[in-house]
Order: C-alpha cells, then sequence, then structure tokens
C-alpha cells in the first residue's frame, strides 16, 4: 500500500499523534527485509477469529540499547496488513517467550511468529521483538532484564513507524501490549517503562494484556524455586544468573562460585552469546531439578540470609509490579503452572489496586499448566483488543494523494517553509482537539510559501493544504 493522506478532517486528527514521534525519533530503522507473504485464507487458525487481510512478513533491525545502556541493534518481527482499502491500523506488541537458541526468534519465522501474524491479519501492525541479544543482535540476552526488555519494545516501534512512514503509511497511534512467560514480564515492563518515562503521548497505550509472567521475581518466583521442591525448567535459573551477570557484572567471578560440579562446566557453550544451537530443552535434562543440587551451598546460604546479596538484589531491580499503571491491565494466569507461580499475578494485581490503579485485573484461566495456559491466555489478550482498539479506516470510495507537498522545519519555531507541486490556494492548521487555530488564504498563490507561525502555541498540530487538484495534509510539531 502506498498512500499519504487526504482523508475528511475527523479521520486526519487520528494521524497526528504518530507523525510527530515519527520525526522526533529518527534513524532508529536499520534495515528491512520482507521474509514471506500470506494470504487471509492462510492465516485462518483460531476457530472463532476470522483474519479479514492478507499481510506481508518483515525483519525489522533497529538500534537500541543493551542491559549497560549502550548503543546496540535488535532485530525483530513485523506483520503489516496488505491492503488498499483501509489504512490507520493500531500497533499490537507481542513478546515472546523463553528461548535460548539466538535463532529461536520471531524474525526467523518461528512458531510464536503465528501470534503477530495473526494480529497483522486480523486488522493491527502486529509486532514482536526478538530481544537484545536474541537475533540479530549480539551477545547474550540479558533474560528477564526489565529495562532492555521494555527499549527493545519501545525501540522496535519507532523503527517499524520509519519503516511505515517510507511506505507512505502511519498507524492510528493505538499500542495495544501482550506476551507470554517472558514474555509476560517483558510486556508488563514495556508498560511501566512507558508510564515511568511519561511516554505516553509517543506510545498511547490502552490495552496491556500479559500472560503468565514473573512479575514479583524476589518474592513470588525465586522462593518457589529455592523451597526444596523439584523445578521443571531449572535452566531458568542458571539463564537468569547468567543474564544479570551479564547485565551487572556483580553475580559472580565464575560459575563455579554459584554452581556446583559438574554443572558449572556443563552450562558454558550455552551462555556464550553465540549460541545458535542449543535449546533449553537441551540442557534442562542435564541439570538437577532441585536447587540445592544445582547451585553451591554458599550461594543459596548467602542469598537466604543475606538482604545484599547481588542476585537478590538484581531481582528486586527487574520487579515490576509494585507500580500505578494509569491504563487497563489484565493479566491471564493458570493455577497449575509449574513453571511461573501463579502468585505473580495475585500479588500485582493486589498491589497496584493497594497504589490506586483503577483497571488492573488479574484473570485466571483454570487449573492449567505453563504450557495448556498459553492459548487460552493469548486468546483472551487479543479477543480484549479487539473490543478496546479502534478498527482501521476504511479507504474505499476516498480520493488518492491530491498533490505532494514538503515541511520545513518540522518542528517549526517560527517560520515555515512550505513546498509543493501544485499552488497553494487555501491553509488550515488544526489542534488536536479539532479546533481550528489558523486558516488563511497565501497572499500570492505559489508552489513555495512561507508561514508566520510565531502566534501558535507549542504542540502537534494537523496542517492542510488546498490547490486546485485538492487537499492534502501532514503533522506539525510546533515549538518554542
Amino acid at each position: 500500500m502506498k498512500r499519504l493522506f487526504s482523508f475528511p478532517r475527523a479521520l486526519l486528527i487520528a494521524v497526528i499523534l504518530v507523525f510527530a514521534t515519527s520525526s522526533v525519533n529518527s534513524q532508529v530503522l536499520v534495515s528491512f527485509e520482507l521474509i514471506d507473504s500470506y494470504t487471509a485464507a492462510e492465516l485462518n487458525l483460531v476457530p472463532g477469529l476470522v483474519p479479514q487481510f492478507d499481510i506481508d512478513f518483515y525483519k525489522i533491525v533497529y538500534n537500541t540499547t543493551d542491559a549497560m545502556g549502550q548503543p546496540t541493534i535488535a532485530s525483530g518481527a513485523l506483520a503489516k496488513p496488505s491492503t488498499d482499502d483501509c489504512e490507520l491500523f493500531p500497533i499490537a506488541i507481542y513478546q515472546h517467550g523463553t528461548t535460548l537458541n539466538k535463532d529461536n526468534v520471531p524474525s526467523r519465522n518461528n512458531a510464536e511468529s503465528a501470534i503477530p501474524k495473526l494480529f497483522g491479519g486480523l486488522g493491527f501492525y502486529g509486532l514482536a521483538p526478538d530481544y537484545v541479544g536474541m537475533g540479530d543482535s549480539p551477545g547474550l540476552h540479558p533474560y528477564l532484564h526489565g529495562e532492555s526488555e521494555a527499549t527493545a519494545g519501545v525501540d522496535m516501534i519507532r523503527a517499524v513507524r520509519e519503516f511505515l512512514a517510507d511506505e507512505g503509511e502511519v498507524d492510528n497511534g493505538e499500542v495495544l501490549i501482550t506476551g507470554y512467560s517472558q514474555g509476560g514480564h517483558a510486556a508488563m515492563a514495556m508498560h511501566k517503562y512507558i508510564e515511568d518515562n511519561a511516554l505516553l503521548e509517543e506510545f498511547n497505550v490502552i490495552a496491556s494484556g500479559p500472560g503468565s509472567g514473573p512479575y514479583d521475581l524476589s518474592t513470588s518466583q525465586a522462593p518457589v524455586i529455592l523451597s526444596g521442591a523439584p523445578y521443571s525448567n531449572p535452566g531458568y535459573i542458571v539463564y537468569t544468573l547468567a543474564s544479570y551477570e551479564t547485565a551487572y557484572g556483580n553475580i559472580y567471578d565464575s560459575y563455579s562460585d554459584v554452581l556446583q560440579s559438574p554443572y558449572d562446566e556443563v552450562v558454558v557453550p550455552y551462555f556464550d552469546g553465540n549460541n545458535f544451537t542449543y535449546s533449553m530443552d537441551n540442557l534442562n535434562p542435564l541439570l538437577p531439578n532441585l536447587a540445592a543440587e544445582l547451585l553451591t551451598p554458599e550461594f543459596v546460604n548467602s542469598f537466604e540470609t543475606d538482604e545484599n546479596n547481588t542476585f537478590k538484589l538484581a531481582l528486586q531491580a527487574n520487579d515490576n509490579y509494585d507500580w500505578t499503571p494509569t491504563r487497563p491491565i489484565r493479566m491471564y494466569y493458570c493455577t497449575a503452572d509449574e513453571q511461573v507461580d501463579f502468585s505473580n499475578s495475585l500479588t500485582a494485581e493486589e498491589t497496584m489496586n493497594a497504589n490506586g490503579a483503577t483497571s488492573v485485573n488479574a484473570i485466571g484461566l483454570g487449573p492449567l499448566n505453563h504450557g495448556n495456559c498459553y492459548f487460552p491466555a493469548m486468546l483472551g489478550a487479543l479477543n480484549w483488543f479487539l473490543a478496546s482498539s479502534t478498527p482501521c479506516v476504511s479507504t474505499v470510495g476516498l480520493d488518492e494523494l491530491s498533490f505532494e507537498v514538503s515541511f520545513s522545519p518540522n518542528p517549526v519555531f517560527d517560520k515555515l517553509q512550505i513546498q509543493s507541486d501544485e499552488s497553494i490556494e487555501w491553509l488550515t492548521v488544526v489542534d488536536m482537539s479539532g479546533k481550528e487555530v489558523s486558516a488563511f488564504r497565501p497572499l500570492e498563490y505559489g508552489r513555495t510559501i512561507e508561514v508566520d507561525m510565531n502566534g501558535i502555541a507549542e504542540g502537534t498540530y494537523l496542517i492542510t493544504l488546498r490547490s486546485e487538484k485538492g487537499t492534502t495534509a501532514s503533522s506539525l510539531i510546533m515549538k518554542k
């Protein structure tokens, strides 16, 4: 689809925010690659959900930051509806679950890429970051590190918006966030990051639906693993230790400080930051299911008795349940989950509501285990997103772009230069509420005109221009 905007004013207002953010956040996109295309019929895999759109499925590579705050690249998958009959789709972003193999990620068309593909077929821009340290990103993935999970998500949205702008498209400004297991933690981390950093104007989160996430790592999740009962996925323990050593550099000097022999040597090739071979299914059978047999007694004792234990502090730093969201959250969980204790969701619900949140709910889906909880959790989030979001805008019967126009500078501080391939006859400036703040006819018709913007307050506006060929519009940021 290759369109710019020639809608009636009421529809144009919806695009202002997104144009504004793409002009502020530039050079995030590194590259894109079309992986495959799918028809709506090929995406019709879930009973009761009938995709309406064909999609193009891309790998997106973009700039972001790693767990130490240093510049790096990350990759992810984008499912883009392919249609000329509808535009202004919302963004739905899916944060994937735990994976050890750097190639087992959405941009490599893995099993979890089905979620963004389904989002695309149902009328969303479906995004799925691979995370830092996965896919094209170098080094070890900082597993369960909240900030890098979050920035991988927000920077991917910025990169996709740049890509869409190059394609003559734009999203409608709505962002919906979900994920499962580690992805539940990542989805919550992303939502929290957006609100904590006052980014709701850029990322208008209208619904967040994480599933079975370890939101309370330090007091709901860790004690269950260290309780003395068998744990189904001991590889997760090592993954978290290696991750936090990568992020903070103070967890251990060598694996032998935290892991008993021979496991301190067994795990080495799995966590060297260049693992494109081994999966968690390869590692778990090599490790004992009891933490007391995997971890050194010295480490366990320190964790249980020392409030300044560095691993304990790292877990606390990545808890993301104790905050006050202003946007709706639904957490999906199952009571027989053997990997992520369901108390994570109940603790988060209780704490957020006690903090003053007005729309946070933990939704139980019955006595299902972790694997069997996945489908109903994601189906619940998807149906909620469909009910909460604004459908795409039909372009059937609308005129194509009337004429080309460019603005400089944007943001503008005083004088705005406008260049077009047609003579401008009339110009209006509209604020985000739809109120017209300026309208005038240029003194001289021309293809290059200068507009004095000094009387307009700082903010984001829609500017529309009319020529003999019709009307076109774009966003404009006013700075003082």
